[in-house]
């Protein structure tokens, strides 16, 4: 029988993938970013998960998915361009 998946859109360095590690005690089995240097770092961090480089808005996940459960789906986007703080810069 096959897992529930476990999803980390906007995966960057992993921090959110290691936070779920350790609240359900297993990995993330998706983790999509459309920066190929956020993926490389995840992958670097997370070597069995299953890394997309695509826009998380525009990425088909029935391909990967397969008709499996999707239990978790973690988005945490940079504050960079989703904050007022801008990454720092004064608006």
């Amino acid at each position: 029988m096959k897992r529930d998946l476990i999803i980390d859109c906007f995966a960057g360095g992993g921090g959110a993938s290691v936070g779920i590690e350790m609240a359900l005690g297993r990995s993330v089995d998706i983790a999509i970013n459309h920066d190929p240097d956020a993926i490389l770092m995840h992958k670097t961090n997370h070597p069995n998960t299953l890394h997309l480089t695509e826009d998380i808005f525009r990425v088909d996940l029935k391909k990967y998915v397969k008709g499996r459960h999707v239990a978790l789906m973690w988005a945490s986007p940079d504050c960079t361009s989703h904050s007022k703080a801008k990454g720092g810069e004064t608006p």
